[in-house]
């Protein structure tokens, strides 16, 4: 991820794009004092070599931890011109309603979130509450894990472990009119997920290994799918609201996991 962050920083300065992308990154759950948040940004900053648009909070603090230090913390960041806005990641319903009511200058203006046809949760009460207060969704996981991208079977463990996937891809009727709405439009079935999610006023962030991806990504905001079609597509995945549960709550269960033991976690797997 540091070699990331470096090449991105380059790639922006050489191509002369800076003022045509927003460049987000994110600070670890467990990083919940103020004093933490800002040393973070302040390195993520030097890495790529210029302040950062949008830090996200990845995920909720652990569970003894103060929601109102975070949202403080984001906000000290803010002020001292680290960054231009702060948003959150994996906050379910309850949280967020706390971070609001803990904001004092700023409030959130996103929240990743995992979102696609196949995981519809969100619309039950979360996605109700982000609009009220204009805090934009950030779909993570919109091909849910390539399920919806035309996968007849689990390659990685990841898929041949994640129930999603395993639901979705064995779904013959969603299946079935993506391939039917791929046809009609031209487009690959990937074009279609991400013009249903563009639709619902979410920015999803497919991830890919194969530059040829991108051309495909970037076809699904070349197409506007008929209000016909987005009512078929809600109505075969109407049950994706439920099945997994009427409250949002992916990933937000590491809030209940100590600190130091998510940050131990995360540098054994050099994730940071």
């Amino acid at each position: 991820m540091v070699y990331l962050k470096k090449y991105l920083g380059k790639a922006v300065r050489r191509l002369g794009i800076r003022d045509e992308v927003v460049i987000a990154s994110k600070v670890a759950g467990y990083k919940h004092i103020p004093y933490t948040i800002t040393k973070s940004i302040e390195k993520i900053n030097r890495r790529i070599g210029f302040k950062i648009d949008l830090i996200q909070h990845h995920w909720p603090p652990p569970f003894y931890a103060s929601i109102c230090r975070v949202v403080h913390g984001l906000e000290k960041a803010i002020e001292q011109g680290l960054v231009n806005h702060y948003g959150l990641s994996n906050y379910d319903e309850e949280t967020l309603v706390k971070v609001l009511e803990c904001s004092r200058k700023y409030d959130p203006v996103s929240n990743q979130i995992q979102y696609s046809l196949g995981y519809r949760v969100a619309e039950n009460k979360l996605i109700g509450i982000m609009r009220r207060n204009r805090i934009g969704l950030i779909a993570w996981r919109p091909l849910a894990k390539g399920a919806l991208a035309g996968l007849d079977k689990p390659i990685t463990h990841a898929q041949k472990t994640d129930p999603v996937f395993k639901r979705v891809v064995n779904d013959q009727e969603l299946q079935k009119l993506l391939e039917e709405l791929a046809n009609k439009y031209r487009v690959s079935r990937t074009a279609i997920v991400l013009a249903w999610l563009i639709y619902k006023n979410a920015v999803p962030i497919p991830g890919t290994r194969r530059v040829e991806r991108v051309d495909e990504y970037i076809s699904a905001t070349k197409i506007t799918l008929s209000n016909n079609d987005i009512k078929q597509l809600d109505k075969a995945t109407e049950k994706y609201k439920r099945v997994w549960g009427l409250r949002y709550s992916s990933v937000t269960r590491m809030k209940y996991i100590p600190g130091f033991l998510q940050g131990l976690t995360l540098r054994l797997l050099g994730g940071i």
